[in-house]
């Protein structure tokens, strides 16, 4: 009997959430997209700028703007840049509210020692996982990366991965959107083909977003 999947979600937008949402995104802070428009600014005006949104959103005709493209030192002292990518506000909202359907979603089928951007996890747990296995005898550690993958990633794999767990068709779009928006960089607008934006710390990017980018489960 293959597994029901869940196809309400859309229904489950409402102002509470939505105030929520933003609630997180004013806590992470972060610069102004492309439209220039600070929290503050959008804070100004939230009700409504929340209704609307939430209107679009449920209505399927909520289309995000191009993300703003920086450049950032790698770490101190090197010269080596990584790229940042920042959404206006209003789609930081939406990023959030769609994080928050679809997390306890999938966040029960990651590794149970998967310890980024996971509620309950954190780097300390990390540590004492690593040590309990030296004490188990364990005494090599691999130490792996795969370089840009996750800006390399076919948007068919997302979508696909998302839609054995999700029928919700809108929420589906929205998901589409987000990872098609494009970039905005040196004045020029650049498509986003593949790979999720990688956004800063205090952005609320696809890559803070662990239901956008599907782990996969050993």
């Amino acid at each position: 009997m293959s597994k029901a999947k869940v196809h309400s979600l859309t229904g489950r937008i409402t102002s509470r959430l939505m105030r929520q949402a933003f609630q997180a995104v004013k806590r992470n802070r972060g610069a102004a997209g492309v439209d220039r428009v600070s929290i503050k600014m959008f804070e100004a005006n939230l009700e409504d700028n929340l209704a609307a949104l939430m209107r679009e959103m449920k209505g399927g005709s909520f289309r995000p703007l191009p993300l703003r493209r920086v450049h950032i030192p790698k770490g101190p002292g090197t010269k080596k840049l990584r790229p940042l990518s920042i959404p206006v506000v209003r789609d930081r909202v939406a990023q959030e509210v769609v994080r928050r359907l679809l997390a306890p979603i999938f966040e029960p089928r990651f590794h149970d020692h998967s310890y980024g951007f996971i509620p309950g996890h954190n780097c300390h747990q990390a540590v004492e996982r690593v040590l309990e296995c030296h004490r188990q005898g364990y005494l090599a550690v691999l130490d792996a990366d795969i370089q840009g993958f996750f800006d390399n990633l076919p948007h068919s794999v997302i979508m696909a991965a998302v839609a054995t767990e999700v029928s919700d068709g809108n929420i589906l779009n929205l998901l589409e959107r987000f990872l098609t928006a494009g970039v905005m960089e040196d004045g020029g607008f650049k498509p986003t083909t593949i790979g999720t934006p990688q956004g800063g710390e205090n952005t609320a990017s696809c890559e803070c977003i662990p239901a956008l980018r599907v782990r996969p489960v050993d």
